[in-house]
């Protein structure tokens, strides 16, 4: 029983030091690479993926109306209880929400709030850029929920951008398409 333990021991110990060895020579290779840096925001902003979970956006109908029923499903099952919708009922006596807002700060951007509305009228999009100073200002109504970009048709490169900041702080991107930022990035 000991010499089985005792060869046991050997081999483990020769795997784990060699996969010890692997990940230091990863970690030397690395350090001794060219660096990949992303020139945000001056430079080039990354544009997310299609798939990509960022700020709330709502939806119009084809005749310019907001697609939202108010039904109050998405506060319903909000696991972090940020969504808050008061209903009310137009001239056509059509539901719509007359109070739609949305505490950014307190979200997890799960997306079952998006999941869970019957209409489609509310998705997550692709504006990743959100910080304030105070968490009041991360509460987001209807109307700035409607003028927020929706999803990317195509996405996951890096654009040309620039930093403005003569109307608060945004980056504005310059083009549609640009390089694949996977590519600068060295493999094994």
């Amino acid at each position: 029983m000991t010499q089985v333990s005792n060869q046991k021991r050997g081999w483990i110990g020769w795997a784990l030091f060699a996969d010890l060895g692997d990940a230091l020579w990863l970690t030397l290779s690395y350090m001794f690479s060219r660096t990949v840096t992303l020139q945000y925001p001056d430079k080039e902003k990354w544009s997310p993926y299609p798939r990509y979970r960022g700020q709330h956006f709502l939806k119009r109908d084809d005749e310019g109306e907001i697609k939202c029923v108010a039904c109050e499903l998405c506060a319903k099952i909000c696991p972090c209880d940020c969504i808050i919708v008061i209903p009310y009922e137009d001239d056509k006596g059509e539901r719509r929400p007359e109070i739609f807002e949305i505490d950014m700060a307190r979200c997890l951007f799960c997306g079952l709030c998006e999941d869970a509305c019957p209409v489609d009228a509310i998705a997550l999009g692709q504006m990743y850029e959100l910080s304030s100073y105070s968490s009041e200002e991360l509460v987001v109504g209807r109307d700035a929920l409607l003028e927020m970009p929706g999803k990317t048709e195509a996405g996951g490169s890096v654009v040309p951008a620039r930093l403005n900041t003569e109307n608060g702080v945004q980056v504005e991107a310059r083009a549609e398409e640009g390089y694949n930022w996977w590519r600068n990035i060295r493999r094994r």
